[in-house]
């Protein structure tokens, strides 16, 4: 009798066990590739709008990115789809939001047209005033600006 149950045990318990979320890869500033159960997407980060990669402070501001979720432990707070089809939402890393420590940092823009996170705009600010990250640049131009300027003439990293 024991040999039947051993078997079912751990079968109900592999059907009931859950995995966290696991960080595949990190495309830039604000896009990540997450893997959860069998599923694997790419999550557009809420709240920002980090530079492009070619774009100036682009391979810092996704390096921020990685040096920050790369080993943690991470959580995401699903919010649906954009129009690129990939899934928008929350990104945690060892309970850090990862949005609002991108703009701490001076690695991305607070979006304002598409959030209403006062404190991230309050972030941004401070970020501004003490000359981080992009802020160095006397005139940082936005990723919208670049996107529309220059976006005709790369191909997304992927």
């Amino acid at each position: 009798m024991i040999k039947v149950w051993l078997p079912v045990s751990l079968l109900i318990a592999s059907v009931y066990s859950y995995a966290s979320p696991v960080l595949v890869n990190v495309i830039d500033g604000d896009t990540v590739i997450i893997r959860d159960n069998t599923l694997t997407y790419h999550l557009r980060l809420l709240d920002i709008d980090a530079p492009e990669r070619q774009q100036a402070f682009g391979i810092q501001s996704r390096r921020s990115l990685k040096q920050l979720c790369e080993h943690a432990n991470i959580a995401v707070q699903l919010q649906g789809r954009d129009l690129y089809g990939r899934t928008l939402g929350h990104l945690y890393c060892n309970n850090t939001d990862a949005s609002q420590s991108q703009i701490a940092l001076g690695m991305a823009w607070f979006n304002t047209r598409y959030s209403k996170r006062l404190e991230l705009d309050a972030l941004q600010h401070q970020a501004l005033q003490q000359g981080l990250g992009l802020w160095q640049d006397a005139e940082p131009m936005p990723p919208w600006q670049w996107r529309k300027l220059y976006g005709q003439y790369y191909r997304r990293q992927e």
